[in-house]
């Protein structure tokens, strides 16, 4: 059994080493990282191919497409067919897995008990005075520093679901953006419940979302769910209301001096139960429809 990692990579990949390191350092054997373009010509290409060759690794393919809504989940699901039997650490570039023990024994207790993958939640990183900052190269100023505050801002201000699911095997059918499993069992959270940091908010956030309210609005992108739009102009508009800055002083968002170990966020024991009890309904009845219908929307 080998602990593979699988991403995505788009448009912004100042974030790359940082993923890489973190991820090595968790334990992961082989990467699969998968390029994302919308054109040969993108100039972000061949920086990203050189910052892959110098951890000694190449892309496993770069494809050439429309970011439609459902392409992330199309080519995680090709790189992890190929290896059923492996445990998959499966994150976007901006996502920072965190446990509360080994990665190599979380994988030891789902193989122990019969589970077949793990749960996390967001916690979104910012920067202390709520700007959206560039990121500093890579081995400089660790990524908790440069984003000191951690939050709820996906789920408290864009309405988006914080779940993610963070650890699989090869035969688990996940949902789009990774926030739901279709298929196995899952660890209970009381017992296994990854923190995600989520540094997204960083400088090119508001260009990259607003590209995305305008691609998926005109349908030059293939979109399968309206609230995909609705959670991006949340953000534009909570931009344009606070001087193009995040609002890290509202209580609703939980923000918090936060470092990447995983017992420094006050109360983070409560956030598991809570979004459980939050989805159970809506996602009984998601696969419902899902046995009734034949599909997964």
């Amino acid at each position: 059994m080998t602990l593979r990692f699988v991403s995505v990579v788009g448009g912004d990949v100042s974030l790359l080493p940082y993923s890489l390191a973190h991820y090595r350092d968790l334990g992961v054997e082989k990467f699969h990282v998968v390029r994302h373009v919308e054109s040969r010509d993108d100039e972000s290409l061949e920086p990203s191919v050189a910052v892959m060759r110098a951890a000694g690794l190449d892309f496993a393919g770069v494809r050439v497409a429309p970011w439609h809504e459902d392409l992330n989940a199309e080519l995680i699901r090709e790189q992890m067919a190929a290896h059923p039997d492996d445990w998959w650490v499966v994150a976007d570039l901006d996502e920072f897995h965190v446990y509360d023990r080994p990665l190599s024994e979380v994988v030891e207790h789902c193989e122990r008990r019969g589970f077949d993958f793990v749960e996390g939640a967001f916690l979104d990183r910012v920067a202390a005075d709520g700007r959206l900052t560039d990121l500093a190269p890579h081995g400089r100023t660790p990524l908790w520093r440069q984003y000191p505050l951690a939050g709820f801002l996906t789920f408290r201000l864009l309405d988006g679901r914080p779940t993610k699911v963070t650890l699989a095997r090869g035969t688990v059918e996940l949902d789009l953006g990774q926030h739901y499993a279709w298929t196995g069992r899952g660890v209970p959270v009381a017992d296994i419940h990854a923190q995600v940091h989520h540094v997204k908010w960083t400088a090119s956030a508001q260009r990259r979302l607003a590209r995305r309210v305008a691609a998926y609005s005109s349908g030059e992108w293939r979109l399968l769910h309206r609230s995909v739009v609705g959670e991006s102009q949340a953000f534009l508009d909570h931009l344009d209301g606070n001087g193009g800055r995040i609002d890290v002083g509202d209580p609703a968002f939980r923000f918090s001096p936060c470092s990447f170990d995983y017992a420094d966020y006050p109360e983070w024991a409560e956030v598991g139960p809570m979004l459980s009890r939050h989805f159970r309904a809506y996602d009984a009845a998601r696969q419902e429809r899902r046995r009734s219908s034949g599909t997964a929307r």
